[in-house]
């Protein structure tokens, strides 16, 4: 059970940072709040004070002006990303990104916080450019505790529907335990995840009897242009991995509705989110201009 709290925390802690204070249902494309042209507003500014009309990439996403993620890029490609640990104020979680044939071929997870642990994943693809798989350790104090090995299963759009992760001990050849996430789609959105958590059977299969499904929901979307889709998206299918609530960035439009269900008894999460668009149907901010999604120009 400490197992779902730890995901409902998670949750939560995810949805603080994205979620607007205001639910008004008005279109935001036509609130006055934000005008397209005024740059101090946040409306595609690169924080050089003109809007960015062009092609652009996410630098950050702040929070009552407290960033909550940044990510560090060189022409394109992005090289680091850090998110607001909400363990502490000053606690940050930072992945690094390699690349091998400009492909991101590597992603390794690191927090600064006192003895936290250490996730490193290792990255491969097939002929379509697709990921075929990938391998995955967590570490505390550079000794590593558990190995894992992801395979995925891709629908007939070419979309991922599945990720299968198997965990074995470290230096172990047994897998004892097993998560697996299936997507469904509507259009180019994530509209749900079920993400399901057990032990594998003496082949090291999943046993599905032992499963316990935590079921994630990404509603209403908004037709606008995701602010992630301007980053790679292998990076957030591995952000994915280790924050299964995350999955709605892999989606080429906004949801305006996230929740979540977990194992009973914890009671479902239903959280709506709004938005502020530029003259280019990115978002800039959240209506109440609480919450401010940052580019810069490419």
């Amino acid at each position: 059970m400490s197992k779902n709290y730890f995901l409902k925390a998670c949750f939560c802690m995810l949805f603080g940072f994205l979620l607007s204070c205001d639910n008004t249902t008005a279109d935001p494309i036509n609130n006055s709040l934000n005008n397209p042209n005024n740059p101090s507003g946040g409306n595609g500014g690169n924080g050089g004070g003109t809007t960015i009309t062009g092609p652009r990439i996410l630098e950050k996403v702040t929070v009552n002006n407290v960033v909550n993620e940044e990510y560090v890029t060189t022409a394109g490609f992005l090289e680091k990303a850090i998110f607001k640990d909400e363990g502490g104020p000053n606690n940050y979680l930072t992945g690094t990104v390699t690349y091998t044939n400009n492909r991101i071929s590597k992603v390794k997870f690191v927090s600064n916080a006192a003895g936290a642990l250490t996730y490193d994943y290792n990255i491969t693809y097939d002929g379509n450019g697709r990921i075929s798989g990938t391998t995955g350790s967590m570490s505390a104090n550079s000794v590593v505790s558990t190995e894992s090995n992801y395979t995925y299963s891709y629908d007939s759009a070419g979309k991922i529907s599945k990720i299968l992760e198997r965990i074995k001990p470290a230096g172990t050849s047994a897998y004892i335990q097993f998560k697996e996430s299936t997507l469904t789609y509507s259009g180019d959105n994530v509209e749900k995840v079920i993400w399901k958590a057990g032990m594998t059977d003496s082949n090291g299969n999943p046993d599905m009897s032992t499963g316990v499904s935590t079921t994630y929901g990404y509603q209403n979307y908004d037709g606008k242009i995701s602010p992630y889709t301007t980053l790679p998206k292998t990076f957030f299918i591995i952000w994915s991995l280790l924050h299964p609530a995350n999955f709605y960035t892999l989606s080429a439009n906004n949801p305006q509705t996230l929740n979540v269900v977990f194992p009973s008894p914890l009671p479902p999460i239903n959280a709506p989110k709004t938005y502020l668009y530029d003259s280019q149907n990115y978002p800039v901010s959240d209506q109440s201009q609480t919450q401010k999604y940052i580019y810069k120009p490419l």
